[in-house]
């Protein structure tokens, strides 16, 4: 089995644009700055965007460009050079919860509204969720593997362990592997309209268990790369490990609950001891929080420091389990475990060990 590490990483959240500031916020205990639709971010940082790739941006939806702007970040982090040496065996593993969503409600409102005739060719682009990942692969040159999975709020941990997965198996050298999801008025307008939309103050994580989110936006992505491909090229490997597991458990949808599905799932990213000793936790405040703890006991995490990263951050989707994996290879413990659970029954443990 080949050693896979981390060699760069890429954050754009409302507490930072670098998994180090982030990291030096949640420790100072900071909160996102949130208003009735929940939180969003101000202008996304394209800096690292190389130059010959920025006249697409202005074309680009929300999505692609948090997803560009953490993917470059991790790339210039992880120092690859430009263009890539050999692209082919540079891959791209993406996770989404709303994919298109945005795109998708500006799209169909202008067709509404004026007709068949108003409907934008440029918005029409972005109405499918693998953009964000193609945008990437065209503005860095990318020609490996390039996979856009959908796991609810499990896609960005469950795409980071897929790359893992693709690298141990030969497919790539290299791959580019987050989750990023965007927030807006429509999305905010349908959770209202749903009555699941929360404020921060009702997504207390292990303290409240109200139905709903409190809507937030981001995106992270790592650079994993074979170890020995690593060390080749001189990079230095910020975390190493690529457990992960991928489950379900049905029962989630319903009134009467069982941990059965979480607890298999997590322990088998957990692996044998030593065990994690830090947990970032999917809670958010929500019915599924005491089975969370439930299955993380039983995982043998009941001693780990547990880190519920959406009570500062709200609840960023698919992005959510990316951010919280950036956020470990930045805490002083060695072993973590990234727990992501969907409301649609998915779940996601995924380990990293700290180098």
């Amino acid at each position: 089995m080949t050693d896979v590490v981390v060699t760069g990483i890429g954050v754009v959240s409302p507490l930072g644009y670098s998994a180090a500031e982030l990291a030096r916020r949640v420790a100072a205990g900071e909160c996102a700055v949130g208003g009735a639709d929940g939180v969003s971010l101000g202008e996304v940082p394209l800096d690292a965007v190389p130059a010959a790739a920025r006249a697409r941006l202005g074309r680009a939806d929300r999505l692609c460009r948090l997803f560009l702007a953490a993917a470059c970040q991790a790339v210039d982090d992880a120092r690859l050079p430009l263009p890539l040496a050999a692209p082919e065996r540079v891959g791209l593993s993406f996770g989404t919860g709303l994919g298109c969503l945005l795109s998708d409600a500006e799209f169909y409102a202008k067709v509404v509204a004026q007709g068949a005739a108003a409907a934008s060719p440029r918005v029409f682009a972005y109405t499918v969720s693998s953009a964000a990942a193609g945008e990437v692969s065209i503005a860095l040159g990318v020609h490996g593997p390039n996979v856009t999975s959908h796991v609810g709020l499990a896609a960005g941990a469950g795409a980071i362990g897929y790359a893992a997965d693709l690298l141990r198996l030969g497919r790539a050298d290299v791959m580019l592997a987050g989750g990023a999801d965007a927030n807006g008025a429509d999305l905010a307008r349908a959770l209202r309209d749903m009555g699941l939309l929360k404020t921060a103050s009702q997504a207390r994580p292990f303290v409240d268990a109200a139905p709903g989110v409190w809507p937030s936006e981001g995106a992270a992505v790592l650079v994993r790369e074979r170890a020995e491909h690593a060390a080749r090229r001189g990079a230095a490997a910020r975390a190493g490990g690529g457990r992960w597991a991928a489950g379900f458990e049905p029962t989630l949808t319903r009134r009467q609950r069982e941990p059965r599905g979480l607890t298999e799932t997590l322990r088998r990213a957990a692996g044998t001891a030593p065990a994690p000793d830090l947990v970032l936790a999917s809670a958010h405040g929500t019915p599924l929080d005491a089975l969370e703890r439930q299955a993380l006991d039983a995982t043998g995490c009941a001693d780990a420091r547990v880190v519920a990263l959406k009570a500062q951050l709200g609840e960023a989707f698919g992005a959510s389990g990316a951010l919280a994996a950036a956020l470990a290879v930045e805490q002083p413990e060695r072993r973590a475990l990234v727990s992501a659970i969907c409301y649609s029954g998915s779940v996601v443990g995924l380990r990293l060990e700290r180098v």
